[in-house]
């Protein structure tokens, strides 16, 4: 049996060596707080990012949250006060670091000068080996104490943009759809969601909560030609699949399903005079309990303590004198009146009652 050779020791020394400079490497670029440096910009940036997208979303017609701008404001105002401390800290931490980097690296150059010498070369390499290890966890401690005097804040960024985000995704579908919206009608939420209803070729598109309404657009693009199973052409369907007043949803409930309870799902539940009883909805990107919480905020009206203008008492006064009989056949009316709406439909008779 052939033994394998033996190590070469000055090759050895080498790889330890080449290991100690990468380390070194490494830890030059952390002690100069890089990361630190380019959060805080960030942060700086987000704030400022975040109150033009409030500023657009109100713009466009976004009527709820009427705290959102102080809310952005508040952002840039505890940035202001907290970044000079941040930056004072960095260069602290820095300077501190510096010192014993600069130490770091005559070490590790002895170290290499002995690299032809492996007896010399091991009675300091694990001792550097050690400084660099410690001088690294120094270096990764600093960072972490810097950025957490601004983390919490950077998170609660984050969601905010993330948020205002979906906001004006929500106003760019809601202008882009089939469905006829009313005149004083205001979006809450939009989600992407497929309506399961058979388990097959169940439609996909958009779920729409607004102040008055429940609503589904179906809106995907559907194979018209197969070859062999193969898709070969393909048209875009959107049509308005789905739409009840609020007053008819007698009933939302949230469900977590799928592997490690990542798919959210809605089951909704309607009166009579909806199109249909119940409805199943997946949706997607979205938490399905914020939702059921939405539909909840919606329909006991505690959502308009955050309306940006309250509704006029002229567009309520107009309402409470709705007609409840058609004016033809004299049929109660037993649909819901909303706002914006200005004319009624006698399931009766068919006559138009306008108001």
């Amino acid at each position: 049996m052939t033994k394998s050779p033996a190590p070469d020791p000055m090759e050895e020394v080498r790889r330890r060596v080449d290991a100690l400079k990468d380390t070194l490497k490494e830890v030059q670029e952390k002690a100069l707080l890089t990361s630190v440096r380019d959060q805080a910009e960030d942060v700086e940036t987000q704030a400022n990012r975040v109150s033009d997208l409030a500023r657009m979303v109100r713009e466009r017609g976004y009527a709820w949250e009427k705290d959102l701008e102080p809310k952005c404001l508040d952002f840039r105002k505890r940035w202001s006060e907290l970044k000079p401390g941040v930056m004072q800290s960095i260069v602290r931490e820095t300077a501190s670091l510096k010192v014993r980097v600069a130490q770091a690296e005559a070490d590790v150059a002895q170290a290499a000068a002995r690299v032809t010498n492996p007896a010399a070369a091991n009675a300091v390499l694990p001792l550097v080996e050690q400084t660099l290890e410690t001088l690294k966890s120094a270096a990764e401690a600093a960072e972490k104490a810097v950025s957490g005097m601004f983390d919490r804040m950077a998170s609660d960024l984050g969601a905010l943009e993330s948020h205002l985000i979906q906001i004006s995704w929500m106003i760019e579908q809601s202008a882009a759809a089939k469905i006829e919206w009313l005149a004083a009608e205001t979006g809450v939420l939009a989600v992407k969601a497929q309506w399961e209803r058979d388990g097959k070729d169940d439609p996909k598109g958009i779920l729409y909560l607004t102040d008055q309404r429940l609503a589904f657009e179906r809106k995907e693009d559907v194979a018209t030609k197969k070859v062999l199973f193969i898709t070969t052409e393909k048209e875009k369907v959107q049509e308005a699949m789905l739409v009840v007043p609020l007053p008819d949803v007698t009933g939302v409930t949230a469900s977590k399903k799928g592997l490690m309870g990542h798919e959210d799902h809605l089951d909704f539940e309607f009166t009579s005079a909806a199109p249909v009883r119940k409805a199943h909805f997946h949706i997607d990107g979205q938490d399905c309990n914020q939702w059921q919480a939405a539909v909840g905020r919606v329909k006991d009206g505690d959502i308009e303590k955050s309306r940006i203008a309250p509704i006029s008492e002229e567009e309520k006064q107009r309402l409470r004198h709705a007609p409840t009989k058609c004016s033809s056949c004299g049929g109660i009316i037993k649909a819901a009146i909303l706002r914006g709406q200005t004319e009624i439909n006698c399931t009766y008779c068919g006559a138009v009652t306008r108001f």
